[in-house]
């Protein structure tokens, strides 16, 4: 192609007048033209086509891959009858087909049939094809207006090139998109005969080119390199029928990218590295050696879960690569798995004997478990392999040192200190051992403590033991072995240990408050209360048992009795405190203060009625506490001028992955910037990538953890329109920092879906789809429906491909499994008898808990009464992981909501896992919200009137696969819906503009 012609033509003095008023005469009497002579720029790009097919040399081809607007290959053609073209698109493939016989016609009124060759094919599919061709016809003109992705964009251009002439030019659509850009700059990098025609980004065409994502460039076999003659193309001999092997210069291109990701993962340069290991592997699927670094990538950058899923696909492609097994075990280890860890260490030895590290990271797990026999033998094994291996020599010295070994291990020590001198960690163990030696007691506490790190909590146990039997009787030891015993679910000799350390120190607080609420999370009520009676005589200055002993409610109630019983006591023990507290003390305020920081009576909404009353007592009653501790921060406030944006502010201890809030991270996101300034104040102390997504969508952000008086001061400082508590009433200390007045205008939400009660919380922020229609009954605050379920939930990232079964979780493969996820005081005893009824019904059915061993008394009762074994139904699976959480879903059939509270966060999990959903909306919004979910997204058919139409649903669902797997792909279809619904955020923002008078 003479492309340096068109050039000449193109002065930029008048030129896009000059080519409109041409374009106009040209196409005037051309009907597929009538609809766009008004648009400009595409019919200035028209002529431009139409001038450069001027310039195709005799016997040149115009080649249009991607036919979206039949007007650019028509007008390429007019008035060009020698030239021939080939359009390829897979019209009928994406249903399309209306616009290929919009082609053919027009093609056929103009007279350009026999000038152009229409295939509908897949484009990709052509060019390899069109390989197999021997022709001498080349292409002077290629036009790309198909797929946008980087592997299309550059594969397409890795293909034609060998069919393009010595001189031509390509015209690029869809610049715009990073991913072409992208696929442009790598082709440009190892084909340098190619270049930008930076003619066609000046001024004078940016709008046509720029502005409208198209780019030139040009090709000149002499200008750089000189490239072999290619196959050329015949165009009468259009029947293309095999495909052709994979282009070198591609190969080439992905060993380049390769080799560069590999240097990246060496520099630490993890996030590099990572993308260009993903284009390989978007090429090639199969490329091993991407797989591996991606796995061993992710591992050293801590995303555990991604490689472990890099690390099964090694297996998957080659299960005989020993590198997939090791890396899973490495992976299973930190996700403390440690069974599957184990395992896969082992199949890692079985495919390569001599792998050592496999061998001493086998033993330090067997170790942790207490298999010291079998970790010594792997040790050995690991000498055999490798006697020059320091490590596995200090290993062994460590295991004789757990054992009290301590002549092993000073011997095992010295041999590896003769590998490697002066190892640091070789000197300190060897420190270590001679300083056991000369004081047994610091030994066991730092090894306890090491062993509890490493979840060995026995180990631990036995360590902490020795210290005991030493008479070295500290509090804090048996605070230690209290935790071990808690974390191993061994409750009775928690609680025990607790006892005993009592009669020693009965003076110390933290355990008596310890005793106290470990007896409630076993449903212990009655023993708490007498414990924190107990507490109270002891230590009568601390208000916090005060508070305990009066205000104590069960977190789990074993009869409907209960729940009545418990009620009363609240109202006489809150009328109680009142009566005979007297903030007018000092000590007294301060101790209340002190106690009230400790406490919340959060387990009070869970006994399904309206609270409200109790609520607004306790508010009050907190409030009048800090009106005398703070009055400068009770006092009413004048809303200050809003001079440019509202001044918004979101004060949590969990603005980190937490249920309470996570959903809050939508609201800032999508937040209106231009209008609003967002403030946020993290008082809690586990910050994780949540919370930089909430410094990431704020204004300011303050991180002051554990320091009411600091944060008060702050936001006081700053000067808000609105303040918002995500949450009230799950962490004491924010209670008490929302029982002030900070800001002229204080917001609670559904962080915690219960009123506040407290007087200076002004509006409490809800759903429309969530509230009854008497809902402000339940409410202290303002209720301010917001739209939808009245937030941006955003969509769950981590979904997990379905890369286990349900033998991996000792699930039988051919039962029903019903979800029952969620926390054992979220179950009432009246609604026990619901999952027996479904168990009569669907024999093969199975009631999968979480954490649902507190309700196996219940259970048993229930099943008794319809003379079931509930054992036979019933199953409680530990779930260590958010992984295996997520797994669980995938693997279940049908997820069972609660009554009266609702799943929040784990139903939308269950949406996002398109896990069919059986629920009944309650009488308060708090056991409203799959409901509102599943009307969000328009499935309301397994939403149940009354607890006969639940057991009817589900059952339903239990016998009905077929009709489960609609429900699941109707669920997957409509996940748009319901997440990340910006609807709600601009509902709020209108809210805060009306509030302060906007």
């Amino acid at each position: 192609m003479k492309y340096l012609n068109l050039f000449k033509k193109l002065s930029p003095i008048n030129q896009n007048q000059n080519l409109l008023e041409h374009g106009s005469i040209l196409f005037k009497d051309l009907q597929p033209f009538s609809a766009i002579l008004e648009n400009e720029e595409l019919i200035i790009f028209c002529v431009l086509l139409n001038w450069a097919v001027d310039d195709l040399e005799d016997e040149e081809i115009y080649c249009q891959l991607g036919v979206n607007s039949f007007s650019t290959l028509i007008a390429a053609l007019v008035n060009h009858p020698d030239c021939m073209a080939y359009a390829v698109d897979s019209f009928y493939q994406q249903n399309n087909s209306s616009n290929y016989e919009n082609i053919v016609d027009n093609l056929d009124n103009l007279n350009l049939t026999e000038q152009v060759f229409l295939f509908d094919q897949d484009p990709e599919e052509f060019l390899l094809e069109l390989k197999t061709v021997d022709c001498e016809n080349k292409i002077g003109l290629f036009v790309y207006d198909w797929k946008k992705d980087y592997r299309s964009v550059l594969y397409s251009l890795l293909l034609i090139k060998s069919f393009l002439s010595d001189q031509s030019l390509i015209i690029i659509e869809g610049v715009n998109h990073p991913s072409v850009q992208q696929a442009i700059a790598d082709f440009l990098s190892v084909n340098p005969e190619f270049i930008i025609e930076e003619e066609f980004l000046s001024q004078s065409y940016q709008s046509i080119f720029v502005g409208n994502g198209r780019v030139v460039l040009s090709r000149d076999i002499n200008r750089n390199i000189s490239l072999e003659s290619s196959v050329v193309f015949n165009y009468r001999q259009p029947q293309i029928i095999e495909r052709i092997s994979q282009i070198e210069q591609l190969e080439n291109l992905l060993e380049t990218i390769y080799q560069e990701a590999v240097k990246l993962h060496h520099e630490y340069k993890f996030t590099q590295a990572e993308n260009k290991y993903k284009i390989v592997l978007n090429w090639n699927k199969n490329h091993m050696e991407s797989w591996i670094n991606l796995s061993q990538l992710y591992y050293q950058s801590e995303d555990y879960q991604q490689s472990l899923q890099a690390s099964f696909q090694v297996i998957k492609v080659d299960s005989e690569r020993f590198e997939g097994y090791y890396n899973l075990g490495q992976c299973l280890e930190k996700l403390n798995q440690i069974a599957q860890a184990i395992a896969a260490y082992q199949k890692t030895i079985v495919l390569k004997p001599d792998h050592i590290d496999a061998y001493n990271n086998l033993g330090n797990l067997l170790t942790q478990q207490g298999q010291f026999i079998e970790a010594e033998t792997l040790y050995r094994q690991g000498i055999n392999v490798n006697p020059n291996h320091f490590g596995s020599y200090l290993n062994l010295g460590n295991l004789f040192l757990l054992q009290n070994q301590i002549e092993s291990a000073l011997e095992n020590y010295q041999i590896a200190l003769e590998i490697v001198p002066n190892n640091p960690d070789i000197l300190y163990n060897l420190e270590l051992a001679k300083e056991q030696q000369k004081n047994p007691a610091s030994y066991c506490s730092s090894f306890g403590d090491r062993l509890y790190e490493l979840g060995n909590y026995q180990g631990a146990i036995a360590q902490y033991q020795k210290i005991l039997n030493l008479q070295q009787q500290e509090v804090n030891t048996y605070e230690k072995i209290h935790q071990c015993y808690w974390n191993l679910g061994e409750y009775d000799s928690a609680i025990n240990i607790l006892k005993t350390a009592l009669e020693l120190y009965s003076q110390f607080a933290p355990l008596h408050f310890t005793l106290i609420t470990n007896l409630l999370y076993e449903g212990r009520t009655e023993e708490a209360t007498t414990q924190a009676k107990i507490a109270s005589e002891c230590l009568p200055k601390d208000y916090t048992f005060t508070l305990l002993k009066n205000l104590i409610v069960p977190m789990f109630y074993h009869s409907v009795e209960e729940i009545s019983y418990y009620q009363e006591q609240f109202r006489k023990g809150l009328k109680t405190l009142i009566e005979t507290t007297n903030f007018n003390d000092p000590e007294t305020l301060e101790q209340a203060f002190l106690g009230m920081g400790r406490f919340t009576n959060f387990y009070l909404g869970y006994q399904a009625r309206n609270i409200i009353k109790e609520q607004q007592i306790y508010g009050n009653f907190l409030h009048q506490m800090m009106s005398a501790k703070y009055p400068q921060w009770v006092q009413a406030l004048t809303l200050p001028t809003v001079e440019d944006k509202i001044r918004v502010g979101y004060v949590s201890n969990y603005l980190h992955c937490y249920s309470g809030s996570l959903w809050l991270t939508g609201w800032l996101r999508y937040a209106n910037h231009n209008q609003f300034e967002i403030y946020s104040y993290y008082t809690g102390n586990s910050p994780d990538p949540v919370t930089e997504q909430f410094r990431q969508y704020s204004y300011k952000f303050y991180h002051i953890p554990d320091n009411l008086e600091a944060v008060a001061e702050q936001i006081f400082k700053d000067k808000l329109h609105i303040l918002v508590y995500p949450e009230i009433g799950m962490n004491p200390p924010t209670m008490e920092l929302a029982a002030l007045r900070l800001v002229p205008i204080q917001c609670t939400a559904w962080g915690h879906p219960v009123t506040s009660g407290l007087p200076t919380i002004d509006y409490f922020l809800s759903s429309q789809l969530m509230e009854p229609e008497n809902s402000q009954e339940h409410y202290s605050e303002t209720l301010i429906l917001l739209p939808n379920i009245g937030v941006a939930y955003p969509k769950p990232q981590d979904i997990p491909a379905l890369v286990k079964t349900r033998s991996d979780y000792d699930l039988p493969e051919d039962a029903v499994i019903y979800l029952c996820c969620q926390a054992p005081f979220k179950y009432l005893p009246q609604y026990d008898y619901i999952l027996p009824e479904i168990a009569v019904k669907v024999p093969n059915a199975r009631f999968l808990f979480f954490r649902g061993t507190l309700l196996n008394a219940r259970l048993k009762q229930a099943f008794a009464h319809y003379g079931l074994n509930d054992q036979d139904y019933c199953l409680h699976r530990n779930v260590p992981e958010r992984f295996d959480y997520l797994m669980l879903n995938l693997l279940s059939d049908v997820f069972l909501d609660t009554f009266t509270w609702s799943g929040g966060n784990t139903s939308l999990e269950a949406i996002a896992c398109n896990l069919p959903i059986v629920t009944c909306p309650g009488e308060f919004m708090r056991g409203r919200h799959a409901d509102s979910f599943l009307k969000m997204i328009g499935l309301t058919e397994t939403i149940a009137e009354n607890e006969a139409e639940y057991i009817k649903i589900a059952v339903k669902l239990g016998l009905d696969p077929v009709g489960r797997k609609t429900l699941s792909e109707q669920m997957s279809d409509r996940h748009h819906l319901i997440f990340d619904d910006q609807v709600c955020v601009t509902g709020l923002e209108e809210f805060y503009q009306t509030v302060i008078g906007l």
